[in-house]
């Protein structure tokens, strides 16, 4: 038989997890709004420079890429500290 109060921490602490996990998700979601206007700026930017498109489209995608794309990944039990 569960104890009452065991399901109750354990539904808090699920509730609170899901509300730390869809504040993160907005967060994210909110970086990546701010990313595309400043990729959609260096482009607009770069055009009206009188960059040829294919290139302004390759700047714009860079800097996309230099803040979507994660440069490493590290894995748990290999940081630097543990060797």
């Amino acid at each position: 038989m569960s104890n009452p109060d065991d399901e109750n921490v354990a539904s808090v602490m699920n509730s609170i997890e899901i509300e730390f996990l869809l504040a993160e998700l907005e967060k994210r979601g909110c970086f990546a709004v701010a990313i595309a206007q400043v990729a959609g700026a260096v482009h607009r930017s770069a055009l009206e420079s009188g960059v040829p498109y294919n290139l302004a489209t390759e700047m714009a995608q860079d800097y996309w890429n230099s803040e979507m794309i994660p440069r490493e990944v590290i894995e748990a039990g290999n940081a630097a500290d543990d060797e």
